[in-house]
């Protein structure tokens, strides 16, 4: 094993011990709108993130995107952000893009460029590009009725606030106990931890299925284990299958 290779190793066992469970701590502080909290908690594991990737051969661009994340939540942190819900899914967004970046240069010594380049463009314009998708008082989801279950399509690209989780939990308790359920996040971009604990609740009374997730969905779904509520699905047709 090279010099180098013993150092990124030694990373990403930093990273899963002791990095991303602080990250996970701070994301849900900003998922509960304790800001000052959340960003507080982020600051230290993102700072060392940002110099450490610097110094490891192939791993700079994690260090320049880790960089602008940092200065976008300084912003928050001081005011200059607004601390509404567009602005806070993007901060989410952005750290969760992060941990992806560097998994992207582990595993190919690529990543996707694309894609850090839309958050960073919507970092610098402070979260405006984020309002996407709809108003927080939108309806957050559309629900079909098929023989064998039912579907809710998830229509807000972000689901975080409170209104939005209390016209879903209204949704799921009309619907009778003996009906499987799958939820389709083809649309979504990114959802907050309690809308999975939300559902993840009525896992006694029904077969839940999820379909769509991005990356960014699916890491917040197995980092707190809600794989063990539901089942993820390729599509919708492999749930009735």
């Amino acid at each position: 094993m090279s010099e180098d290779d013993s150092l990124v190793e030694e990373f990403f066992s930093e990273v899963n011990d002791k990095y991303y469970p602080q990250v996970l701590e701070g994301i849900d502080l900003l998922d509960e709108q304790r800001i000052e909290e959340g960003i507080e908690v982020l600051s230290r594991p993102l700072h060392t993130i940002k110099g450490v990737t610097g110094f490891m051969s192939g791993f700079e661009p994690a260090s320049a995107f880790t960089h602008k994340v940092e200065s976008f939540l300084k912003k928050m942190q001081a005011g200059e952000v607004e601390h509404k819900l567009p602005q806070i899914a993007l901060a989410i967004e952005s750290v969760n893009s992060i941990f992806m970046l560097i998994e992207q240069l582990r595993d190919t010594g690529s990543y996707d460029k694309n894609a850090t380049d839309d958050i960073e463009a919507r970092l610098v314009g402070e979260g405006k590009a984020a309002v996407a998708g709809g108003p927080e008082t939108d309806s957050p989801v559309e629900i079909e009725s098929l023989p064998d279950a039912e579907v809710f399509t998830l229509k807000a690209r972000r689901i975080y606030h409170p209104d939005q989780l209390k016209t879903v939990q209204e949704a799921l308790d009309s619907i009778s106990d003996d009906r499987p359920i799958i939820f389709d996040f083809g649309l979504s971009l990114t959802v907050g931890s309690a809308f999975f604990e939300l559902i993840s609740g009525y896992s006694d009374t029904h077969e839940i299925g999820v379909t769509g997730m991005n990356s960014h969905c699916t890491s917040i779904f197995y980092s707190w284990g809600f794989q063990n509520y539901m089942s993820v699905l390729d599509s919708r047709d492999s749930f009735f299958k």
